[in-house]
């Protein structure tokens, strides 16, 4: 996330353990960038679709080399 609060670079978990990620260049209709500021990492986690949690900048970029590109296009 920058300093403004928007998604810089996102990575998205899900239940079947698919792995995507997106960034300004690379969206889709499955996953894309908030177009809002995201809030806190509570305020994201309070929300009843999604958990949340903190990870180091180390473990970001691990994840996000080990992810994948959605293949649907919006």
């Amino acid at each position: 996330m920058g300093s403004d609060g928007y998604d810089a670079r996102k990575i998205q978990i899900y239940r079947d353990e698919r792995i995507l990620k997106a960034d300004t260049s690379h969206e889709s209709a499955e996953i894309g960038l908030r177009e809002v500021p995201a809030g806190s990492i509570d305020d994201v986690a309070n929300q009843p679709d999604f958990s949340a949690s903190s990870i180091s900048p180390e473990g970001f970029e691990q994840a996000w080399r080990t992810a994948s590109w959605a293949t649907r296009r919006q």
